[in-house]
């Protein structure tokens, strides 16, 4: 039989094992047990932090979430250039999937698994990153860089283009992350045709 460790236990240790269990197996398919045993620590262990796998499903989408927040309003600080503003965005955001890329997986594919307490909060804080976007975009109408109405479509566009990106951004890639960004930022600025 295996000894289980008798070591501290950190909560962000925990959070970081199920999300690479959520984004590997699913998070139905993932057991609580799946989670102690890949830590190497009882049941328990893993239930004085969490009271359950909804409250750890949970706490991954909200940080990701929050993370994401964060490095949206830092690009938009960082320039008084509402265009680079736009394209920093886009890099933090793509640099964000490089960096996190199960989480984002299990914030992307998970959700639906939250029940109605928790998705109301999670909504809201799409609504925050949707927002950041299409203020973005409104700056960049003020300015007359963008013409696009309704700007609510160019936004939901640019963050389900980002998001999507963990599904096939490779962080051992040909392409790095500063490329994947500086590409799709050309193709979301001028599209793919030729005029």
């Amino acid at each position: 039989m295996v000894t289980k460790r008798k070591v501290h236990l950190e909560k962000d240790e925990i959070s970081e094992v199920a999300a690479k269990l959520f984004a590997e197996k699913g998070y139905v398919g993932t057991s609580m047990r799946d989670i102690s045993n890949a830590l190497n620590v009882s049941v328990a262990s893993v239930y004085y932090y969490y009271n359950n796998k909804e409250d750890l499903l949970y706490s991954i989408i909200a940080s990701i979430g929050e993370e994401l927040l964060v490095v949206l309003r830092k690009a938009q600080g960082e320039s008084d250039s509402a265009t680079e503003q736009l394209e920093r965005m886009i890099f933090y955001h793509i640099w964000l999937i490089k960096e996190k890329g199960d989480r984002v997986k299990v914030y992307v594919e998970e959700q639906h698994n939250l029940s109605k307490k928790y998705s109301k909060t999670i909504f809201k804080q799409h609504r925050e990153i949707y927002d950041c976007y299409v203020d973005q975009l409104r700056a960049l109408k003020e300015a007359k860089v963008v013409s696009c109405e309704p700007i609510s479509i160019a936004a939901f566009t640019i963050v389900g283009t980002l998001n999507w990106c963990y599904r096939w951004f490779r962080r051992d890639g040909e392409l790095s992350v500063e490329a994947v960004a500086e590409k799709i930022k050309d193709l979301l600025f001028y599209g793919i045709i030729d005029r």
